[in-house]
């Protein structure tokens, strides 16, 4: 059983396997991802805060399900979820999260024998799809308190954790609420997500393989054979974004990797800017700074000392 804090974005992104793209989305207001992971019994506790905002994308573990709550309204799956809503998915589930500046989450990741024990359960359990939970609001409260206090209590008394008693014991009280968020409760299913994020996925793709290509709204609904409306709400439900908006986040989210994974002598920052399309170097460098917080060269600086 651990107790982690992280204090960095990349110790942020490297800790949450189930993601596979995590991508910041808005201008940072706090330099600080804050993250304090829990292993404890057989379940994992998480909960961050950050000051900027965020997409990740991605699929949960195969071993068990994953419930993910924010305390302000945040795009899960094509629908905006309120802090008296839990995002749950299942093994393997596919999961598209999309949050605005100043975004402070909790989640829970329960192994499936652990959630369920009767067969029928244990027979729903394969074919469930991601949903969005709505149970009472006293119910979301006390899910969230529990988890908030225990990982208050591992940090002030870590010998918390040494207890095999009280992990026991904790692990049963929060199975016991996590189980009460199904309980005649709407198990909202967002039916449109799987084709407004293919059709978002398939014109971020062709867009940033042809970095020459215009990035109009026009020109982008073209490319992918669909209604300029059709594309505003694709990306809108799934990201919380135009289209414009993503692309232009998502290339400099590319320049960030591609400047941690280059060295000084062997590339520069103008190099990497005119092969993702970017011709103003001034105004490059003014949005990256605006989202990262630093200027390109200084990125290539630090990746070039390892």
């Amino acid at each position: 059983m651990t107790c982690q804090i992280f204090t960095d974005y990349d110790a942020f992104t490297e800790s949450i396997r189930e993601a596979s793209m995590t991508m910041r989305l808005s201008a940072l207001e706090m330099p600080k991802w804050t993250l304090q992971t829990v292993d404890v019994a057989s379940l994992r506790l998480q909960k961050g805060f950050e000051g900027g905002g965020s997409i990740a994308e991605g699929a949960t573990f195969s071993e068990g399900w994953t419930f993910y709550h924010q305390m302000s309204p945040v795009h899960t799956n094509g629908q905006v979820a309120t802090r008296n809503e839990v995002f749950v998915a299942p093994p393997e589930g596919e999961f598209c999260i999309a949050c605005q500046p100043m975004h402070e989450w909790t989640t829970v990741f329960i192994p499936t024998p652990v959630l369920f024990s009767t067969p029928q359960e244990l027979h729903f359990a394969p074919s469930a799809k991601p949903m969005l939970l709505k149970p009472p609001p006293r119910v979301t409260r006390r899910f969230v308190s529990l988890v908030h206090r225990f990982l208050l209590a591992a940090r002030q008394y870590p010998e918390l954790l040494r207890s095999s008693a009280a992990s026991s014991n904790f692990q049963e009280e929060i199975v016991t609420a996590a189980r009460a968020l199904f309980v005649k409760t709407p198990l909202v299913e967002n039916r449109n997500f799987v084709r407004w994020y293919r059709l978002a996925k398939m014109t971020t793709e062709l867009a940033l393989f042809r970095p020459d290509m215009s990035r109009s709204i026009s020109d982008l609904a073209l490319q992918s054979g669909a209604a300029e409306r059709t594309l505003r709400t694709a990306f809108q439900k799934c990201f919380g974004v135009s289209p414009i908006e993503y692309l232009r986040v998502r290339r400099l989210n590319q320049a960030r990797q591609l400047l941690e994974s280059a060295c000084v002598g062997e590339t520069s920052v103008t190099q990497i800017a005119f092969q993702l399309g970017f011709w103003d170097l001034g105004r490059f460098a003014k949005a990256y700074h605006q989202l990262f917080g630093k200027l390109p060269s200084e990125t290539l600086r630090r990746s070039s000392r390892g």
